[in-house]
C-alpha cells in the first residue's frame, strides 16, 4: 500500500511538471515551459508556507496577501497548461514582484520578506532565456530593481498595519531566513546540475563530431587562409598520408605536404571577398609519407571561426577506382580491337562463303530449269535443299553478329503490306502442299497498302516463323494472319501473327526459345536440326522495328507466334515499279548489261540468267576492263563486283562517276559488313544485290534502275 502510494505521489508530481509539455514543440521550447513550471511552483510553495506561519502568528493582513497571490499564481499555472507560457511568465514574475513589496510593507522590513529576492532572481535565470530574450530580460530587471528599491525606500521597518510583537518578528525573521536559504540552495543545485548537464551534453556532442570527423572516408587538413599552415587533421590524413601522429602534420605548410597546386586554389580562396566564397573541388594528385603517388578528389570549403578564417580541405583516395577505370579502358580497347578484327572477319567469311554458294545455288538452279534425266531430279533437288540452307545457316550467324554488336540497320523503304505477304504465302505452299497441310490465310484487305520500313527483314522474319511452323507440324494446319489495327492517316498498327498444330513447346521452355544457340530440348535438335539462331535473330530484329515478338504454345497441339509493329503509311501512293508487271516478265530485250566479276564460275552463274531475260551482256573480269568497255559500248546499267584485281568496284565506280554521274550501278557482291548500303551508296553505287542472289531480285533492280527501256521494251511486244 505504502509503495502505491508512493508511485501515486510520485506520478501525480510528473503530471503537474509535464502539465503544458507539447509534443509538436521542439526539446529546447518543452525545456523552457517546464522551467516556467516550477517557478511558479515554487512560489506557489513559499506562500503556502508563509500562509501557514502567518496563521500560527495570527497575522491576518499578510494571510490574505498570501492567498490573493497563491490565487494568482494558480491562474498563472493554468494558462500554462493552456499553452499561454508568454501570459503566465509575465503574471507570475509580476505577481511574485507585487507580493514581495506588499508583504515587505505589512510585515516590516524587519519580518525578513525582501529575502526571497536572492531565490527570486535565480529562479528568474530559468524563467527567460538569456541568450535570446534581452528586451524580455532588461523589461524583467528593471521592474524587479525597481520593485525591490520601493520597498527599501517605502516599507518601514515595523509594521504600521498590523501589530506584531518582538517575539514574532523574531520568528518571522527566522522562518523567512532559513526559507530564502533553503530555496536559494535549491535552486542554486539546481543551476549548477543543469550547467553540469548542459556541459555534458556540449561534451558529447564534441564528442559525437569528432567521432564523425575521424571516422570519415575523407582525409580532413584544417587550414588557416593567412597563415598557409595546417592547424588540424583528421586520423584518416593520418593513414592516408601515412604518418603516425598529428604533430607531424599540424603547423606544416600547406605546400609542403599537400602541394603547389593546393596552395594556389587557397590563394586564390583568399582573396576573394569572404561572404563570397564558394567551395571548390576537383580531382588532383598528391604523394604520401615514403613518395607513393595517389590520386584524389578533392573538397576545399572555406569557412570562419572567431573571425579567423580557414579552409576544411577533403581529399578521398580514388587511386583504385581510378587503376579500375584504366582497366576498364585496356579492356574496352580490348574488345574494339576484337570487335574490329571479328567485323573484318565475318566480312571476309561472308564473301568467302557466298562466292561458291553463289556458284553451286545459281548453278543447281539453271540446270532444274534446262532438261536433265528424271533419275537425277532427286539429286539435285537435294543439291539445291542443302545449298540453300547451308546459305540459310551462314546468314543467321552473320545476321547474328551484327544484331548483337549493335550494328544492324534497318532500311526505311516504301513496301505494300499485302504484296509482300502474298509473296511468302507463294514461297511456302509448295512446302506445305508436300507435307499435306492445310495453309490457312486470313489477310486483311485493308492490309493494301503501302508503308515504310524494312521490307527485307520483315520477310525474313515472316520466312522464319512460317518455315518453324512447317519444319516442326507433321498434320494439321499453318496459319498467317495479318490484321490492320488502330489505323490513323499518317500511321498504322499491324498485327502478324503466324500459329500451327504441331509439336508445340513445353510452358518451362517457352522463355529459352528466345535465347540464342537454343531450342526447346536436345531431341528437337537432333530431329529437326537447325541452330537455335532463328528466333533469337526475329525477335530482336522486331525489337528493332518498335514490336515485341512473344509466343503461346501447348504440347502436342501447336503455337502461335504473334508480334505488333507501327508502320508510318505512305499515303497509299504505288511503288514507282509496278511490281505485277516485272514479275510477270520473261524478257528484258533491248537492255545492255555490264557485268563485271572476277570469278569465273559465278560470270557464268550470273550471264545465263541474264541470257534468258534477252539482255546484252558485256563481261569484264576487272574494273581497268571495265572501264574501258563502259567508254567503248555506253551499256544501260553496270552489275559491279566489289572485290576485283587491278581496280576495285569502289575505284571503277569513282572513275565513272566523274564523266556519268546519272548511270545505273549497281554492286554485285557477297561482302557484308556494317551500314553496308550507306557505304555503297557514299562511293557512287546506286543499290546493291547481294550473292548468292535471287533472279527475281536481279531481275526487279535491272528493271527498276531502266524503267525507261523496260518501258519501250513493253510497248514492243
Amino acid at each position: 500500500m505504502k509503495t502505491n502510494a508512493l508511485d501515486k505521489l510520485v506520478s501525480f508530481c510528473y503530471s503537474i511538471l509535464n502539465s503544458g509539455i507539447d509534443p509538436s514543440k521542439s526539446h529546447e521550447e518543452n525545456r523552457h515551459i517546464q522551467r516556467l513550471i516550477i517557478f511558479i511552483l515554487f512560489g506557489i510553495g513559499v506562500n503556502v508556507i508563509s500562509l501557514l506561519i502567518n496563521l500560527f502568528h495570527q497575522l491576518y493582513i499578510s494571510l490574505l496577501i498570501n492567498l490573493t497571490t497563491t490565487l494568482l499564481l494558480v491562474a498563472a499555472f493554468f494558462l500554462t497548461k493552456d499553452g499561454r507560457q508568454n501570459l503566465a511568465k509575465g503574471l507570475g514574475i509580476v505577481t511574485i514582484n507585487l507580493y514581495l513589496f506588499a508583504i515587505s510593507y505589512a510585515e516590516g522590513l524587519r519580518a525578513g520578506e525582501h529575502l526571497y529576492y536572492f531565490p527570486f532572481l535565480l529562479a528568474l535565470i530559468f524563467v527567460i532565456d538569456i541568450r535570446k530574450n534581452h528586451e524580455e530580460l532588461i523589461l524583467t530587471s528593471v521592474v524587479t530593481f525597481i520593485t525591490a528599491a520601493f520597498i527599501f525606500i517605502l516599507a518601514p521597518y515595523v509594521s504600521t498595519v498590523q501589530t506584531i510583537s518582538t517575539e514574532q518578528y523574531s520568528g518571522l525573521f527566522s522562518s523567512n531566513l532559513s526559507l530564502s536559504l533553503v530555496t536559494t540552495t535549491l535552486f542554486t543545485y539546481y543551476i549548477l546540475k543543469t550547467l553540469e548537464d548542459n556541459e555534458e551534453k556540449i561534451l558529447d556532442e564534441k564528442r559525437f563530431k569528432d567521432t564523425m570527423y575521424d571516422t570519415s572516408l575523407d582525409a580532413v587538413f584544417i587550414v588557416e587562409i593567412n597563415s598557409l599552415r595546417i592547424t588540424d587533421c583528421n586520423k584518416r590524413a593520418l593513414e592516408i598520408f601515412n604518418f603516425q601522429k598529428k604533430d607531424e602534420i599540424l603547423l606544416k605548410a600547406v605546400k609542403q605536404l599537400l602541394g603547389d597546386k593546393m596552395e594556389e586554389h587557397i590563394i586564390v580562396q583568399g582573396k576573394q571577398p569572404f561572404t563570397k566564397k564558394s567551395p571548390w573541388y576537383g580531382n588532383m594528385d598528391f604523394f604520401r609519407n615514403d613518395n607513393a603517388p595517389f590520386f584524389a578528389y578533392v573538397n576545399i570549403v572555406p569557412f570562419a571561426h572567431s573571425e579567423i578564417h580557414y579552409c576544411k580541405i577533403s581529399i578521398l583516395d580514388i587511386t583504385e577506382i581510378k587503376v579500375a577505370e584504366f582497366e576498364i579502358l585496356k579492356a574496352k580497347e580490348k574488345a574494339e580491337k576484337a570487335a574490329q578484327v571479328k567485323s573484318r572477319f565475318l566480312s571476309n567469311m561472308s564473301h568467302e562463303l557466298r562466292t561458291p554458294l553463289n556458284a553451286i545455288i545459281g548453278t543447281t538452279n539453271i540446270i532444274l530449269q534446262e532438261e536433265y534425266l528424271p533419275s537425277q531430279r532427286q539429286s539435285f533437288e537435294v543439291l539445291k535443299h542443302s545449298s540453300e540452307h547451308m546459305m540459310q545457316l551462314v546468314n543467321d550467324i552473320l545476321d547474328f553478329s551484327k544484331i548483337e554488336a549493335g550494328k544492324m540497320q534497318l532500311e526505311n523503304n516504301p513496301f505494300n503490306i499485302k504484296s509482300l505477304f502474298q509473296k511468302v504465302v507463294a514461297s511456302f505452299t509448295s512446302a506445305i502442299d508436300s507435307k499435306n497441310l492445310t495453309f490457312k490465310i486470313d489477310i486483311d484487305s485493308n492490309a493494301d497498302m503501302e508503308v515504310y520500313g524494312d521490307e527485307l527483314r520483315l520477310n525474313q522474319v515472316m520466312n522464319n516463323l512460317v518455315s518453324n511452323a512447317i519444319k516442326f507440324t507433321e498434320r494439321g494446319t499453318i496459319g498467317i494472319e495479318v490484321k490492320v489495327q488502330n489505323k490513323k492517316s499518317h500511321s498504322a498498327d499491324i498485327y502478324f501473327a503466324i500459329s500451327d498444330t504441331g509439336i508445340g513447346i513445353p510452358q518451362n521452355k517457352m522463355r529459352q526459345i528466345f535465347e540464342s544457340f537454343t531450342q526447346a530440348d536436345i531431341e528437337t535438335t537432333r530431329k529437326f536440326g537447325g541452330t537455335g539462331l532463328g528466333l533469337a535473330i526475329s525477335k530482336k530484329i522486331i525489337a528493332q522495328m518498335g514490336g515485341n515478338l512473344k509466343a503461346d504454345s501447348e504440347t502436342n497441339k501447336g503455337s502461335k507466334f504473334y508480334f505488333n509493329v507501327n508502320f508510318k503509311i505512305t499515303n497509299q501512293q504505288k511503288s514507282y515499279v509496278d511490281e505485277d508487271r516485272i514479275k510477270g516478265l520473261t524478257s528484258l530485250e533491248g537492255i545492255t548489261v555490264l557485268l563485271a566479276e572476277d570469278n569465273p564460275i559465278n560470270m557464268i552463274v550470273a550471264k545465263r540468267f541474264l541470257q534468258k531475260w534477252n539482255l546484252n551482256i558485256l563481261e569484264a573480269e576487272n574494273g581497268v576492263k571495265a572501264v574501258e568497255l563502259f567508254y567503248q559500248n555506253k551499256p544501260d546499267i553496270l552489275l559491279i563486283d566489289l572485290e576485283m584485281p587491278e581496280m576495285d568496284g569502289a575505284q571503277t565506280v569513282a572513275v565513272l562517276r566523274k564523266s556519268h554521274p546519272e548511270i545505273p550501278i549497281i554492286a554485285f557482291t557477297a561482302a557484308t559488313y556494317e551500314n553496308m548500303r550507306e557505304d555503297l551508296l557514299s562511293k557512287g553505287f546506286n543499290d546493291y544485290v547481294p550473292k548468292p542472289f535471287k533472279p527475281e531480285e536481279l531481275h526487279k533492280k535491272i528493271a527498276y534502275y531502266t524503267l525507261q527501256g523496260l518501258n519501250e521494251h513493253l510497248k514492243a511486244s
